[in-house]
């Protein structure tokens, strides 16, 4: 295996373990924590894989395994995310599957 793909590895996971957090926010709530970790709310849970993914995401851009975005860029993808969702649960709501 070569770094770029053990990098790429490590991000994957980093994306399952934001899975598993929204996951456990959701059936538990962002305020809660499991037993286990008792210092780290289920939201900061989250935060902490998310920003564990960035720094993934970041060092492969440093080691010229990726190029990444402008931050025009960045923020044009961002900004059509937020519409698309948008669009997409007001159609969810008119099929009266979402309140």
């Amino acid at each position: 295996m070569r770094k770029n793909e053990y990098l790429a590895l490590v991000a994957m996971e980093e994306c399952a373990e934001i899975q598993q957090a929204l996951s456990k926010a959701i059936r538990f709530g962002f305020d809660d924590h499991p037993p286990s970790r008792a210092d780290e709310t289920n939201e900061e849970q989250l935060l902490t894989e998310f920003y564990q993914l960035t720094a993934m995401i970041e060092e492969m851009q440093n080691k010229g395994i990726i190029a990444g975005f402008t931050q025009k860029k960045i923020e044009k993808v961002k900004h059509d995310k937020i519409e698309k969702v948008y669009k997409y649960m007001d159609y969810s709501k008119e099929k009266g599957l979402l309140e």
